[in-house]
């Protein structure tokens, strides 16, 4: 009988997705200055960027494996990579949803908000079987056409697109409206939601790339908020 394949996991045992956090800057020496007295934060020289491991004061942080579990000739795990790409902006390239939501939390917690703050959040809506398409540390490849600037126009037009609809009548069409991104940008919205709206949104978003993994091809994220709406009416 033949095996079924496996989605790729992390080391602390979350599903692989590659997820990018973009940070908007206000002062890059500061950022600098903050991670070299901590002792989960390491300069990679050689990829130019931080990396952050799991160690130091990172080692609290919960996943499926936790710290002590991970095999000492294992440790650290890089956890992410920080990278600065422009003078008032760095990216953080992050292999899973558990890790992007706790390292929202946690850099939160270590930088302040007047010195660097998360602005948008990238998902790539595919999971990997084959370790050979691990797009690595540095997820430039997946996120290439994202620009951060163009991401609430794109949004604005989309809520203008909507309101035509409800005054065409529409409405309801047009939001459950089937479609598919292999790359989605939005904002992080964290310092005004909290981190449980985050990890919904981006949660909803890996039950869409399961899916297609398992074959549903034509699965989409309007597939999920159907199986909300539906769970809610009841």
């Amino acid at each position: 009988m033949a095996t079924q394949p496996t989605t790729i996991m992390t080391r602390t045992g979350d599903v692989f997705q590659p997820i990018r956090l973009y940070y908007h800057v206000h002062d890059m020496n500061m950022v600098h200055r903050i991670f070299e007295k901590m002792s989960c934060m390491d300069f990679d020289e050689v990829n130019d960027r931080w990396a952050w491991l799991y160690d130091g004061e990172a080692r609290q942080l919960k996943f499926r494996k936790p710290y002590k579990s991970i095999p000492k000739n294992m440790r650290p795990i890089v956890l992410g990579s920080f990278y600065s790409r422009a003078g008032d902006e760095m990216h953080l390239d992050i292999g899973s949803i558990e890790r992007a939501t706790n390292a929202v939390v946690f850099f939160n917690k270590h930088i302040d908000r007047s010195v660097a703050e998360v602005g948008y959040v990238a998902i790539y809506n595919k999971l990997f079987s084959n370790i050979a398409d691990h797009p690595g540390s540095n997820f430039d490849r997946l996120f290439a056409d994202v620009k951060t600037e163009e991401i609430d126009a794109r949004i604005e037009a989309k809520i203008d697109r909507l309101h035509e609809a409800v005054k065409s009548g529409r409405f309801p069409e047009t939001v459950l409206e089937p479609g598919f991104e292999l790359v989605e940008a939005f904002p992080a919205n964290f310092y005004e939601n909290g981190i449980q709206r985050f990890e919904a949104s981006l949660k909803m978003r890996q039950v869409v790339a399961m899916q297609r993994w398992r074959g549903k091809a034509d699965f989409a994220l309007t597939d999920v908020i159907r199986t909300i709406t539906g769970h809610l009416r009841h």
